[in-house]
């Protein structure tokens, strides 16, 4: 059986999102509401205000879906926590991670001029095919099979623009959104539609629906839908995950409610190893610091079809643990 490969976390931990927010006329939940929600008991509730990772059950969506959800407490306040993830402290502890930079608006190459693959890199991007190695269009394959003699710096440059094409047809237009997601090309009259996955991560987010409702229509709807206050950040990021380089935009938004503060990360592009991922979770206040509730949906090929249920069940095994590790590598550090 073919070992799915690990979800890139690479900015998974930054990837919190809206489920402790709620409308303009609705009260704050409190943590206890929120974890009750996602059923937990009364027992498990306590162990994650004495500071023990407690698993959070998450519904895969699809047979593409791999899942992860925890709940834990940080001593820092929400504030202060959200302020250190978009500062990149959980990026930071995370070891697949190369390089990363931010993308203005409308954006443009030089906001793109931290990205260098290597030679080795440059060599696979000249000779890529459709298929479930890469995750590409029929246009962008052709684009790099087009670049003459597969020069590096030629393949590079073209790395460069099928990421800010792809940033621009989500992004700087103000109108297409996940409409914008190009479907990747699997060969043979073959498509795969990672906006289609985080479509239905965000319809599957029963909590953040029931808290949440007008950010709820945000994440279906952006960006022709969107709400006062929000702030957006949009990112690239180069990671090298069991050996694979990975390549990755990712659309944030922050927001807040009362003492509460949430992020949401959305990886509409993943260049390899998984084809999107769709991180919510709330940093909900509690006597002596935050109480994190974070789930996500990673989506990948890989674990379809025959023997994927065993499939999930590795994959999700092993992003969990990549995860909590990492979660807690950026805990001590902020809490040292």
């Amino acid at each position: 059986m073919k070992r799915p490969r690990i979800v890139s976390v690479a900015g998974a931990a930054i990837a919190f999102g809206m489920l402790c927010l709620t409308g303009a006329a609705g009260a704050q939940p409190s943590a206890d509401q929120v974890l009750k929600d996602f059923g937990l008991s009364v027992g498990e509730i306590q162990r994650v205000l004495q500071g023990d990772y407690v698993n959070v059950k998450v519904t895969p969506v699809s047979e593409r879906d791999l899942t992860f959800g925890t709940a834990f407490l940080c001593t820092l306040t929400p504030d202060r926590l959200t302020g250190e993830i978009l500062a990149g402290l959980f990026a930071d502890s995370d070891p697949q991670v190369r390089a990363r930079g931010e993308l203005g608006a409308p954006g443009s190459l030089s906001d793109l001029a931290g990205l260098k693959p290597t030679p080795d890199e440059t060599r696979a991007l000249s000779k890529v095919e459709a298929g479930d190695r890469l995750n590409l269009s029929t246009g962008e394959i052709a684009a790099f099979q087009d670049v003459p003699g597969g020069a590096t710096g030629a393949v590079e440059q073209q790395l460069q623009r099928t990421l800010l094409a792809r940033y621009r047809a989500y992004r700087a237009y103000r109108e297409s959104g996940l409409d914008g997601v190009i479907p990747y090309d699997r060969g043979r009259g073959q498509t795969t539609s990672a906006a289609s996955d985080l479509r239905e991560a965000t319809s599957g987010a029963l909590v953040l629906r029931k808290h949440t409702p007008a950010l709820h229509d945000v994440l279906l709807g952006y960006p022709k839908v969107t709400l006062a206050g929000l702030d957006e950040r949009f990112l690239w990021v180069k990671s090298v995950i069991r050996g694979t380089p990975t390549y990755i935009l990712s659309h944030i938004l922050v927001a807040e409610s009362g003492g509460a503060r949430a992020v949401v990360r959305r990886e509409f592009f993943v260049s390899a190893g998984y084809n999107a991922e769709q991180a919510i979770a709330g940093f909900l206040p509690v006597e002596g610091g935050t109480v994190v509730v974070y789930t996500s949906h990673a989506f990948t090929d890989q674990v379809a079809g025959s023997g994927g249920s065993l499939k999930r069940s590795i994959g999700s095994r092993i992003m969990a643990d990549t995860l909590k590790a990492m979660f807690e590598a950026g805990r001590r550090r902020i809490e040292r």
